[in-house]
């Protein structure tokens, strides 16, 4: 029995590598040439839309609301374990309707673009999600920062909910150092 459960872990974590290193790349390729270079400035409105998406449902869904904080509570048990990490699977059914939404909405190139620059953060939240948990990173890295932001929010909770970037944290004052100063001056 254990055999196969193993097996079949192997198999689901090359399934989501595949949906999140392959598909999503291939996707943003696509979508970013159906928008035309000439749209770049949309792309990077798509990537800094996704970091404010990144948060909130971070901070909301996965840390308010109990059906996604219990999914999102085996993470938090078991943070290194690839398999405690959300199903690739999922993300093309939620991904793809918001991409064919926008592409209607804003028209194929201007949608495109800012769809490409939706998945291109979350290429980069996983990325880095990945790698501030299953990589060895030395404090002369760039992402060593983003390491110790997330593993301050594994251990306080309520702070650090962005994983590519500290800036909306800072902006609603969720900043493990903001939360800190706050609390070392009585405040």
């Amino acid at each position: 029995m254990r055999q196969t459960s193993s097996l079949s872990a192997g198999v689901m974590r090359r399934i989501r590598h595949f949906g999140d290193f392959v598909t999503v790349p291939l996707a943003i390729v696509i979508f970013a040439d159906l928008a035309d270079m000439y749209r770049l400035y949309m792309v990077l409105a798509g990537v800094a839309a996704w970091t404010l998406l990144e948060y909130l449902v971070h901070r909301i869904v996965f840390h308010r609301y109990p059906v996604g904080r219990r999914l999102h509570q085996l993470h938090h048990d078991h943070p290194n374990d690839p398999d405690a990490e959300r199903s690739s699977l999922s993300t093309p059914l939620i991904a793809f309707p918001i991409g064919f939404l926008l592409i209607g909405a804003a028209g194929v190139e201007e949608g495109s673009a800012i769809f490409a620059g939706l998945l291109l953060g979350y290429l980069a939240f996983i990325v880095v999600h990945y790698a501030v948990h299953c990589w060895p990173i030395e404090p002369t890295s760039w992402l060593y920062s983003a390491k110790m932001r997330h593993l301050a929010h594994h251990r306080f909770e309520n702070c650090n909910y962005g994983v590519t970037t500290s800036f909306w944290d800072i902006v609603f004052r969720t900043n493990a150092r903001i939360i800190g100063k706050r609390q070392h001056s009585g405040a």
